[in-house]
């Protein structure tokens, strides 16, 4: 004898999960007709320039600029970089320093040079000579490496 009253409930369940996947498939594959239809067409020009402008900022400017660093050796025992900072900034520093590191013949580092000034106004200019403990005839070649400024 079949029990009466009990109902199917993996049957209920089956039937209610096959419904929700149904939806879902028919919820995904449409919407509305026009957001649709423009997803897959190309963006005119002014919408390209408008993205693109958008997404690309212009680079900020070098906060410092150092031209015409040379080697002065006139002191034996201590070889000297000079050359020209300008604070490219919209704000004085109220303190700047740069440093090099130098290398030998070899291209091995040997030592570093420094210099520092204090309160260098907005758009100033600063000649400096950066120091070094090495001997100036050791000194094959120099880099910048940090400009310090606050």
């Amino acid at each position: 004898m079949a029990k009466e009253g009990k109902k199917p409930i993996g049957k209920i369940i089956l039937i209610v999960v096959i419904v929700l996947v149904v939806v879902g498939v028919i919820g995904s594959m449409g919407g509305n007709g026009s957001s649709s239809d423009n997803a897959n067409q190309p963006a005119t020009s002014q919408e390209q320039t408008a993205t693109s402008e958008q997404t690309t900022p212009e680079p900020d400017p070098e906060p410092y600029t150092v031209v015409d660093e040379t080697l002065i050796s006139d002191n034996p025992y201590m070889a000297v970089i000079a050359g020209t900072l300008t604070n490219n900034t919209d704000s004085d520093k109220s303190y700047i320093q740069v440093e090099y590191v130098i290398y030998d013949a070899d291209g091995a580092q040997i030592g570093t040079a420094l210099a520092n000034t204090n309160n260098l106004k907005a758009g100033g200019t600063w000649k400096f000579e950066a120091a070094s403990t090495v001997e100036p005839d050791e000194v094959a070649s120099w880099e910048l490496a940090d400009v310090t400024g606050f």
